[in-house]
């Protein structure tokens, strides 16, 4: 079981900047996990929105401003004793994460021109490959990630929702279908304690599939997912709820 410091540990540091990335790795939590957008000029950027306006100072489209353009943007986002924090390049990340943890990396969007550029930072920066996990919520990206590296892990990222007949969807069979499908390594899901119990873990599981969950940052939920033998749990408090398992 392991704890991913959700864009950084984004509980004390302004999300997916320098400063959340370095404080998981001061916390020493098994892993951390950043949002990944190429700008109008091809710089791979770590920031969850497509625009700065729920993080900045000022909004910006991500995708069709150049680089520089996004410099100008505060993204302190109104955390205390932080101020004028820039946008992240990825390839700056990486200097954060060290040689013995997991990095988990959102492609964001459904541009599969973001995964080769993802790769390339990956290898510039001589990161192994079994320290990084690539996730989306895009179908087709899964599927072309492991199309064209599939030695790379992949999870499919999941959020459970109640269908027109009232049920909770995906159940576990639907969900192994589709991994199946995609030929992804497994599944980052929402949890979501009314659609997810001990068996659609184990059915999952048995199946040959990695379970990850996120966002957790309960201690008492993170217990019960702990208990349900999940592989990873993401929460913005990870170093937190680590100390706590630990003990």
């Amino acid at each position: 079981m392991i704890f991913i410091s959700h864009r950084g540990e984004s509980i004390d540091a302004p999300e997916n900047t320098l400063p959340a990335f370095e404080l998981s790795r001061q916390r020493n939590t098994s892993g951390m996990e950043c949002d990944i957008h190429l700008t109008q000029d091809n710089v791979l950027v770590t920031i969850h929105d497509n625009h700065t306006g729920r993080v900045g100072n000022k909004k910006m489209d991500v995708e069709n401003s150049t680089y520089a353009q996004l410099q100008t943007v505060d993204v302190s986002n109104g955390k205390a004793g932080f101020k004028n924090i820039k946008i992240p390049k990825f390839s700056q990340t990486l200097q954060h994460l060290g040689n013995d943890r997991i990095f988990y990396i959102e492609i964001k969007g459904n541009d599969p021109a973001v995964i080769d550029a993802m790769i390339q930072e990956l290898d510039n920066a001589q990161i192994a490959p079994e320290q990084v996990v690539m996730i989306a919520f895009a179908e087709e990206i899964v599927r072309i990630f492991k199309e064209r590296y599939p030695s790379r892990k992949a999870l499919l990222l999941v959020l459970c929702s109640i269908n027109p007949h009232g049920h909770w969807t995906p159940s576990a069979d639907e969900l192994i279908a589709k991994l199946r499908e995609l030929n992804a390594d497994g599944v980052d899901i929402g949890a979501n304690l009314h659609c997810i119990n001990q068996e659609y873990v184990n059915k999952v599981k048995a199946a040959g599939f990695d379970f990850a969950v996120w966002t957790i940052d309960n201690e008492n939920i993170a217990k019960t997912f702990i208990d349900y033998g999940v592989d990873a749990i993401t929460s913005n408090c990870a170093g937190y709820l680590q100390e706590i398992f630990d003990k």
